[in-house]
């Protein structure tokens, strides 16, 4: 009996070191689960029993807005839209503006082939202020700054509600308003805001919804454009009166970027740029165009 006594003390001795050994062993592999996604270190320096670890895509270039709710909803549809692959890097001399000269006739230097894209025999076409374009799904960036007061705004409205009534039973649109922020037509960003067909009622609810904007200050409209890419749509109108004064331009070189089985660089979606009444801004909306296989409308006042 004392035999058996002290031999099952001793069996629980050792199971009890045993399951104190297993907890800190599993104590020890969530530590190192969470130092390496704290540091981000690569899987062959780590140190554990981790069975799977995966790093994140490098996140695309922020743009330089105030609005961190807009940038937070802007990175998070970019993402799900699978656009990751445009951050990746490009070929060198690239983002210095090397080899991607365009012209208006809508090859851009870089672009999709032309403005037409697989469309260019087809009767799917978009047109705004002589601005033209190919395709089933358009959005319409426009600029609602301070500056767009008065004449301006109503040449704007008029133009982009014929553009709209314009387009085929097939053919589809959404629209954003930008200042220092991204206004999404009716304020319903993506996915809660979806393309509209240019149906009798959908037009009145978007001239309803011009009329109704209140002008801000600045003109940034990267994350418009952010959002309109997102959308994947056929092409892009971008519209302003001045100066843009974010990172639009270089963002669009990380976002609107895709590389061929050559290597070769090339917009992924045409983005048609428009200068309405004005001079400021002529260089910044042609180098867009130019870059991203769009064309470039400088529209003079009647």
């Amino acid at each position: 009996m004392t035999s058996t006594v002290v031999h099952t003390l001793a069996l629980l001795g050792m199971a009890f070191v045993l399951v104190t050994a297993q907890g800190n062993g599993s104590h020890n592999s969530k530590r190192v689960s969470m130092d390496v996604s704290a540091t981000g270190e690569s899987v062959s320096e780590m140190e554990g029993t981790l069975d799977e670890f995966s790093l994140d895509a490098a996140p695309l270039a922020e743009s330089n807005l105030p609005s961190v709710e807009t940038d937070s909803l802007l990175s998070n549809m970019l993402e799900g839209a699978g656009t990751a692959s445009l951050a990746g890097s490009l070929p060198t001399g690239l983002a210095s503006g090397d080899g991607m000269s365009g012209t208006t006739d809508g090859t851009g230097g870089m672009g999709v082939g032309d403005s037409k894209g697989t469309y260019a025999n087809s009767k799917l076409l978009a047109s705004f202020f002589g601005a033209q374009a190919y395709g089933n799904r358009f959005v319409f960036v426009i600029d609602s700054s301070g500056s767009m007061r008065g004449a301006r705004w109503e040449a704007l409205q008029k133009e982009l509600i014929r553009a709209i009534k314009s387009l085929s039973p097939d053919q589809e649109f959404f629209v954003i308003s930008f200042d220092s922020m991204a206004h999404p037509m009716f304020g319903k960003a993506p996915p809660a805001g979806t393309f509209l067909k240019p149906t009798s009622k959908n037009v009145q609810r978007v001239q309803n919804w011009i009329r109704s904007i209140v002008h801000g200050r600045q003109t940034f409209p990267a994350s418009s454009v952010g959002i309109a890419m997102a959308l994947k749509p056929d092409a892009i109108f971008l519209l302003s009166d001045g100066e843009i004064n974010d990172s639009t331009v270089t963002d669009l070189r990380v976002w609107n970027r895709t590389v061929d089985e050559q290597g070769y660089a090339k917009a992924t979606i045409p983005i048609h740029t428009v200068l309405l009444h004005s001079d400021a801004g002529y260089a910044t909306l042609e180098a867009i165009a130019n870059e991203n296989a769009g064309t470039f409308t400088p529209v003079a006042p009647r």
